[in-house]
């Protein structure tokens, strides 16, 4: 019995020396725990995500995530296609350089014509709110004109009749003023027609040549307008003739009687009228040169069919309000000819 009691007491006095020795290393290695715990529960908080574009304090930072707002152009669609062409174009191009957003509403006249693909918006009154930036000088540049804040609301409208407001996204926006296929379709099958009763049998064999005469309102107006005169269109014509064989003129006009009357009779001419003016547009932009005279739906005629182009050079009476805001060299491409 001794002998087990002896025994027993060395057991238990060894298990002690054991825990002894283990208890320190047993407290070391939970330090080490709490303290990487308390590390990663701090190193996560720190990296949790942040949205980008919002605009908000952190409880536990003292910087600002803050958010890039983006305004917004409307333009002001008015007065006649070519017109309106020019405000599309400019608005356009400005939200492309500002990076702002383009609003052009659902129900817009030129969206019936062309497959503009910018934003449109449901809402009728959002752009009513925004403020107006207006163009009083018409066919002359005015880069000061868009110096407002790529974060504004903007009404951009009136005339804008410049190349230089939009030049410089040509390729962009020749894609966004494609004609509505029926359009199109309808301009080509007039085409077509034309040179099988002419008894042509390609088109790449003959020189179309587009003629643009605008008349109308302009004729009796104190606008300052010098309307085409026959003779004009006479040098015009020659200067194509000179140059190009066989040519087949096609003249759309809004003064048609007068137009019959009075253009070149010795050389080949058709005389179009479709009823609605973009279906005249559309076939006078798909020959290969222009002849325009005054006014801003000829010019855009010359512009989107992209060959060379004829226009009057004194298109402005003498001492006119016209003649004052109208800068030759802001409202016609280098490029084109006066005569």
């Amino acid at each position: 019995m001794r002998n087990n009691s002896e025994s027993m007491t060395k057991k238990t006095k060894h298990s002690t020396q054991k825990l002894l020795y283990l208890a320190p290393c047993i407290l070391v290695l939970f330090s080490v725990y709490v303290l990487f715990t308390h590390l990663f529960v701090r190193s996560t908080k720190a990296i949790s995500p942040v949205a980008v574009f919002r605009t908000e304090t952190s409880s536990t930072h003292s910087y600002k995530v803050i958010q890039k707002k983006k305004g917004s152009i409307c333009p002001i669609l008015q007065a006649g296609l070519g017109n309106r062409l020019f405000q599309f174009s400019t608005s356009f191009a400005v939200a492309r350089t500002k990076q702002m957003e383009l609003i052009v509403p659902p129900d817009a006249d030129i969206r019936k014509v062309f497959e503009i693909n910018v934003t449109f918006t449901k809402s009728k009154g959002l752009c009513k709110g925004f403020r107006k930036v207006l163009d009083k000088a018409h066919a002359t540049y005015s880069k000061s004109l868009l110096n407002f804040s790529s974060t504004d609301n903007i009404q951009l409208g009136t005339g804008l009749q410049s190349w230089k407001y939009f030049y410089m996204y040509d390729k962009q926006l020749r894609r966004q003023l494609t004609f509505r296929k029926i359009i199109q379709n309808t301009a080509e099958q007039t085409i077509l027609k034309i040179l099988q009763r002419r008894r042509i049998k390609s088109r790449k064999s003959i020189t179309l040549v587009g003629v643009h005469i605008r008349r109308g309102d302009k004729v009796r107006n104190n606008d300052g307008f010098n309307i085409a005169s026959p003779e004009y269109l006479n040098r015009s014509v020659s200067s194509y003739t000179r140059r190009y064989a066989p040519v087949l003129f096609l003249v759309i006009s809004d003064g048609m009687a007068w137009s019959k009357n009075n253009m070149p009779l010795h050389v080949p001419v058709e005389f179009i009228s479709l009823g609605k003016r973009e279906f005249d547009m559309a076939t006078a932009i798909a020959c290969d040169h222009t002849i325009m005279t005054i006014g801003t739906f000829g010019w855009w005629i010359a512009y989107l069919t992209g060959g060379e182009v004829v226009y009057v050079k004194d298109a402005a009476k003498k001492g006119s309000q016209f003649e004052r805001i109208l800068n030759f060299a802001d409202h016609f491409y280098p490029h084109w000819v006066g005569l």
